[in-house]
């Protein structure tokens, strides 16, 4: 398994292209660096709210998705009503602001899912039959990949205990919600963006709250 570093940990709100020369990156960048500010700006006045984080993988990776928030556990001065505009909606709006520029989007992601990948399986070691068993490295071991979903039910049953919505005071705990673009805007990179690295062109302006 590989981890994430967590100086690399995202969430991609839109993908504009992918497998491009450096050339045609540079020019695209020109064409949506004059629109720049409207859309890494664009979180400070729509603030989207995630919460009930929980872990799930699949054959190639697992990930930290969220569900959007509609009208649970609220506080710090929100009403329900600051819920009607979700995650969705950001991402079809920054779509829009997008498109507007001029620039064709072709996009590998399509599917409307708020998640941070935390780690890959980038090799079949941690999850299969050991050589000395005299089987190929490659055939899935059942008892490992038990214990892997074992530990990823546990850290689910954890989380949903700990920073899911509840009936008390705070009705979440710090770190069980995210308001896209607290602390910061979004976060337009360019370049070789695999796995959260690339080159910043530019960071949209954040907002603080004050938990009490």
């Amino acid at each position: 398994m590989w981890f994430q570093p967590p100086e690399n940990l995202h969430m991609t709100c839109l993908e504009i292209t992918f497998s491009r020369t450096r050339e045609e990156i540079a020019q695209l960048v020109g064409q949506i660096s004059p629109h720049a500010a409207e859309i890494t700006d664009y979180t400070y006045t729509h603030r989207a709210r995630l919460i009930k984080p929980m872990l799930g993988f699949d054959a190639s990776a697992f990930a930290l998705s969220f569900l959007p928030a509609a009208g649970e556990g609220l506080s710090q001065g929100r009403v329900r009503a600051d819920d009607e505009y979700t995650y969705h909606h950001l991402r079809r709006d920054v779509y829009a602001l997008a498109n507007r520029t001029g620039v064709e989007i072709g996009s590998r992601y399509t599917v409307p899912s708020s998640h941070l990948t935390i780690g890959r399986f980038i090799t079949p070691q941690d999850t299969s039959q050991d050589a000395e068993k005299g089987v190929e490295a490659k055939t899935p071991d059942p008892e490992k990949m038990k214990k892997v979903v074992e530990k990823i039910d546990e850290v689910n049953a954890w989380l949903q205990r700990e920073y899911w919505p509840r009936d008390a005071v705070p009705p979440i705990q710090a770190g069980g919600e995210w308001i896209i673009g607290e602390e910061k805007g979004l976060d337009f990179h360019q370049g070789t963006l695999w796995y959260g690295r690339g080159e910043r062109v530019r960071l949209g302006k954040g907002f603080l709250r004050h938990y009490t």
